[in-house]
């Protein structure tokens, strides 16, 4: 492997950051007391997009709370700006603004730090909010902040900053990257000796996969295949990872790699022995922590990354080496040597990281069209 990965400890989550006040600044009454998770994430936009359900045109599908609301209300919305009728264009362009609020008053309470956010943020030390306080500049990634949408979430966002009087010290930029900011990021930490390598994205509603290949050292081109939908309702989220499902998680993960070994090979990209893994969860030492679905696979064995690697040995005969990296510490990697910044990613929750100071050891990235 090339440079070792860093570890991102959970504790710097943005999920559980509630704005409760930002004296001198009036706060919308429906970000006040909130937590960052329920203003700016799959869960926000289904909220709202049921809000405005009748002029939307909301199909009645939507009212159920499954993985298919979870994977194709977003895109609805979104589609939706550009809608023939004028009530869905004007109800969408209403979510995006709201959501590009939510942003900028979760960005203000970070990098203001004021008491009473503090004090709803126990778990937090002086360095999580002093770190916060010096972050300038944020690159924002990830499935819901894709275009057209991500755009209008971005001017709102920078309207309010504008309006509180930060516009000019918090910079706010959507990533070029988009949804692939976790995936190319990951792929960064490849061994210099790569020639083709799976990369994939496991997040919670989606899974993104690619074949990339490295030349001389850089990143030279992006092969993609379909994204895949996990179905995790039967898993729920008790907050106390599971064997049985663990099992049930990795099944899908060995199951979609093998897909993706076979899918790159019918294309004539031989893939190396090394292959990166960015997942929705965070990991130490190569076991994903935490509750997520991704978790689960950490009560199986200690060195889940060997776990994988065994599975995916005996259903191909190939031997491969998985390493697993928290989806925020990858998209960060992109954006290694800039300073003072982070990266947070939207999705079905929301994602950090915090860009290495340097990029020595990280492969460079230069695709092609």
């Amino acid at each position: 492997m090339g440079i070792p990965i860093p570890y991102t400890p959970p504790h710097v989550s943005l999920n559980r950051v509630r704005v409760v006040d930002l004296p001198g600044i009036a706060v919308d009454s429906e970000v006040r007391g909130q937590v960052a998770y329920d203003l700016l994430s799959g869960k926000a936009i289904t909220r709202y997009a049921r809000e405005w359900a009748d002029p939307l045109g909301l199909p009645s599908i939507y009212s159920q709370d499954s993985a298919q609301t979870r994977l194709e209300l977003p895109r609805y919305v979104t589609a939706c700006l550009q809608a023939p009728r004028t009530e869905a264009r004007q109800a969408a362009q209403a979510i995006g603004r709201r959501l590009g609020r939510d942003l900028g008053h979760i960005l203000l309470a970070l990098h203001r730090g004021d008491r009473a956010n503090r004090e709803a943020r126990p778990d937090w030390t002086a360095a999580d909010w002093d770190r916060w306080a010096r972050i300038n500049r944020v690159w924002l990634g990830g499935g819901m902040v894709s275009d057209p949408l991500g755009q209008l979430i971005l001017h709102h966002a920078r309207d309010f900053l504008v309006a509180s009087g930060q516009g000019d010290f918090l910079r706010v930029e959507l990533s070029p990257y988009q949804g692939d900011v976790a995936l190319l990021g990951a792929a960064r930490y490849l061994p210099p000796s790569t020639h083709h390598s799976v990369c994939l994205d496991l997040g919670q509603t989606l899974v993104k996969r690619a074949c990339l290949t490295v030349t001389a050292g850089t990143i030279t081109r992006a092969r993609h295949y379909s994204s895949l939908a996990p179905e995790w309702d039967e898993l729920g989220d008790t907050g106390v990872p599971d064997a049985a499902c663990g099992q049930q998680v990795l099944d899908f993960v060995v199951d979609t790699i093998v897909q993706t070994l076979h899918e790159s090979e019918r294309d004539g990209l031989d893939a190396g022995e090394d292959m990166m893994l960015s997942v929705a969860a965070y990991v130490r030492g190569g076991r994903p922590l935490g509750t997520g679905p991704y978790a689960h696979m950490g009560t199986l064995a200690a060195d889940t990354q060997g776990l994988l690697a065994d599975a995916v040995a005996r259903r191909t005969g190939k031997t491969v080496r998985a390493h697993l990296i928290h989806d925020g510490t990858a998209a960060a990697a992109l954006y290694a040597g800039v300073p003072q910044s982070a990266v947070i990613t939207v999705g079905t929750a929301l994602g950090i990281g915090f860009p290495p100071i340097n990029d020595e050891g990280l492969r460079a990235l230069s695709l092609s069209q």
